[in-house]
């Protein structure tokens, strides 16, 4: 393994790297929920909320191609570039593009911190998606089932309280985050797959430039549109925030899939919706304190603990019996 391998597979560096990462998605809710408000998006305006989203991750797909012509020399080895082109849109595609469709029609019509926690499901499927694809590497151990379970009933809990429409459920908010969770789950599968063969920052860039492009393209279609007139400094400000969170995050957790497991690495997924949460309440003055928000966000941040710390940083103590016998 080359010195870069190594370094992203030193337990300080992945801590680090993967607490940015997650404090990053976390961010993300709020800044959602504002950036309609500054841009001036109705909430059941479904067009102009995917030409917005595009128009994030386009500039996003731009800023991190633009650090991988720095950082990665031959991104695409040129007998293999329409290959591993058609790979980088598939992952457009699911982790760009479809996942994030769910995900900005969701949170139109959920609060910053219901989203964040439902979104926590996401470590739940990836466990699921990943003892089904990868059988001899990933098992369903009693604290991964125990993890599951706590978690997903924390995920009905939220769903008990009233949501921001004055529902407990709605499709096109807590049903289409859950598909958006299935997306990222499917897409972080993909991405683990491919990441081997293309540069992890070439990667990045190139499905959320073609993801950006598929969202902006569906939105306009939709009959979308963005009054430039009425965008401001603070509005800019905010979709470069957006754009660099995408960018930053996605690389450095595509990264860290290329060079660690997948259980070392989603373990960290119980970081997305304490940030969420928190950031929520400071910035958007959501209910920190509902009864459904404060028993649920310690179910689900318990069970993706108990999902993931099997595949932790040590031996387990047969595995170091069986080493030493060896």
């Amino acid at each position: 393994m080359n010195d870069k391998g190594q370094f992203f597979k030193r337990k300080s560096v992945l801590v680090l790297c993967a607490l940015i990462s997650t404090a990053l998605w976390g961010s993300a809710f709020p800044c959602v929920k504002a950036g309609y408000q500054l841009w001036h998006i109705e909430l059941n305006d479904t067009a102009t909320q995917m030409i917005f989203a595009g128009g994030r991750f386009i500039l996003a797909g731009l800023m991190t191609l633009l650090t991988a012509h720095f950082m990665e020399k031959r991104c695409i080895q040129k007998e293999h570039r329409w290959r591993s082109l058609k790979k980088i849109i598939l992952l457009g595609v699911v982790q760009t593009a479809l996942q994030y469709v769910f995900y900005y029609i969701s949170m139109a019509h959920v609060t910053g911190i219901k989203g964040a926690i439902l979104n926590g499901a996401s470590a739940f499927v990836c466990v699921l998606m990943a003892r089904i694809y990868y059988k001899d590497q990933e098992q369903l151990s009693r604290s991964r089932i125990l993890g599951c379970i706590l978690g997903l009933t924390g995920v009905v809990i939220v769903n008990l309280g009233k949501g921001s429409l004055g529902d407990g459920w709605s499709w096109l908010g807590e049903g289409f985050m859950i598909l958006s969770v299935l997306m990222s789950a499917l897409g972080s599968l993909v991405s683990k797959e491919i990441s081997g063969e293309i540069k992890p920052v070439t990667l990045c860039g190139g499905q959320l430039l073609s993801g950006g492009i598929l969202l902006s393209a569906a939105g306009s279609v939709m009959g979308g549109h963005i009054d430039w007139n009425s965008i401001g400094i603070k509005s800019l400000l905010l979709l470069f925030y957006m754009a660099f969170i995408s960018a930053a995050a996605i690389s450095l957790w595509t990264v860290l899939l290329k060079y660690n497991s997948m259980g070392k690495v989603t373990v960290f997924n119980f970081m997305i919706p304490v940030f969420g949460t928190i950031l929520s309440a400071v910035f958007l003055g959501d209910d920190l304190l509902n009864p459904y928000i404060l028993s649920s966000l310690p179910l689900v941040c318990a069970g993706i603990w108990l999902v993931n710390k099997t595949s932790g940083f040590s031996l387990s103590f047969r595995q170091k019996k069986r080493i030493k016998r060896e």
